[in-house]
């Protein structure tokens, strides 16, 4: 009986040491008893048995928190990244975090303009994106182009081995009437040589689209210098086109930043000059010179205008030129900040299908 008692009572006394002891979890029981075994194995397989229990916890929370990290990715993505993927995306945010703080400063300081902002995205009502067009896809349009050329180049050849000397060798026809009839035949080559108008008049719908799509995607038409170009613009009647103000800024910066150098300096731009061959270094007033005059063709290129848009006239866009070029402070036109066409997307970035930018 009192070896039954010795050994009852130990049970209780085990029973309560169980019970009534504080309930701390080893870190081990927060873990599935799966992790724990694969944890446990890579640690042994990786580092043998002999590690401090401190080493081992450190260790143990970089594994967990790996293996966390790859059942993330399996689930949004499908497989586990490599470390290049994961650098980029990691790249990717930061950049949008840069991205979203340089808006944050900017907004405090330009949010009327921005809250106001006089262009809004409108879309083509009929016509969408199609990549097995001739017009939309930059690749089978050049291959349309290089059709035609080939082409051309064999009427080329039938005009000047055929038709031009069948000219000159009748004898009804005067001198003028056969220059005439020459005349003629080089402007039917002309006209065979170019694209068929229909599609020419779509690839500048898709072109339009790419610039006005890369317009949005840039900060730059929010900063205090478009803004003054904008009204700029608007007072002369021209600030209904968002893609002519945005090129025109791009030159404009050009022309700003070598204003801002020695006038005697060589600037680092290479051209022809009159009466030479090849191309020589400029100063910057020299090129100061030649920019604006970039900027004055910047205003009426008709590459710019919205379609069925009269170009303004060569007076006018100087008088802008000139407005831009004295009212605006260079001090903002640094760090390459209106970069025209830098965001325009490329075919592969577009989807099939999608509305196409027109405003």
């Amino acid at each position: 009986m009192k070896s039954l008692y010795i050994i009852t009572g130990g049970i209780l006394v085990m029973v309560a040491v169980v019970f009534l002891a504080p309930q701390k979890q080893s870190k081990t029981e927060e873990k599935t008893s799966g992790q724990l075994d694969e944890i446990e194995a890579i640690i042994l397989n990786e580092y043998g048995d002999d590690l401090t229990p401190e080493d081992k916890e450190i260790i143990y929370e970089a594994i967990a928190e790996e293996l966390a990290l790859e059942k993330a990715e399996i689930k949004k993505y499908g497989r586990v990244l490599t470390d290049e993927e994961r650098f980029q995306l990691e790249w990717q945010a930061e950049v949008k975090a840069r991205q979203e703080a340089e808006f944050a400063e900017l907004y405090a300081g330009q949010k009327d303009w921005i809250d106001n902002f006089p262009f809004r995205p409108g879309y083509h009502p009929d016509i969408l994106y199609d990549p097995e067009n001739i017009a939309h896809s930059d690749a089978k349009f050049h291959a349309y182009e290089k059709e035609l050329q080939e082409k051309s180049t064999e009427r080329w050849l039938e005009i000047t081995d055929k038709d031009a000397r069948e000219i000159w060798a009748r004898t009804d026809l005067t001198r003028e009437e056969k220059k005439q009839a020459e005349d003629k035949l080089w402007q039917e080559f002309e006209e065979f040589e170019k694209p068929a108008p229909e599609i020419m008049a779509e690839r500048r719908i898709i072109e339009r689209h790419k610039k006005l799509a890369g317009f949005y995607e840039q900060h730059y038409r929010y900063l205090p210098e478009f803004e003054q170009a904008y009204r700029i613009f608007e007072e002369e009647g021209l600030a209904d086109n968002p893609i002519r103000i945005a090129h025109t800024m791009a030159t404009l910066e050009m022309y700003k930043e070598a204003s801002l150098q020695d006038p005697d300096e060589l600037h680092h731009f290479k051209g022809p000059v009159e009466g030479k061959k090849g191309n020589h270094p400029y100063t910057n007033q020299q090129f100061l010179d030649r920019s604006f005059h970039w900027l004055t063709g910047t205003i009426t290129f008709e590459g710019n205008l919205m379609p069925g848009e009269t170009p303004p006239s060569l007076d006018q866009a100087r008088r802008i030129a000139n407005r831009l070029a004295e009212e605006i402070p260079a001090d903002g036109f640094t760090g390459n900040k209106f970069l025209f066409g830098l965001a325009d997307p490329e075919d592969d970035e577009m989807q099939a299908g999608q509305s196409l930018l027109v405003e």
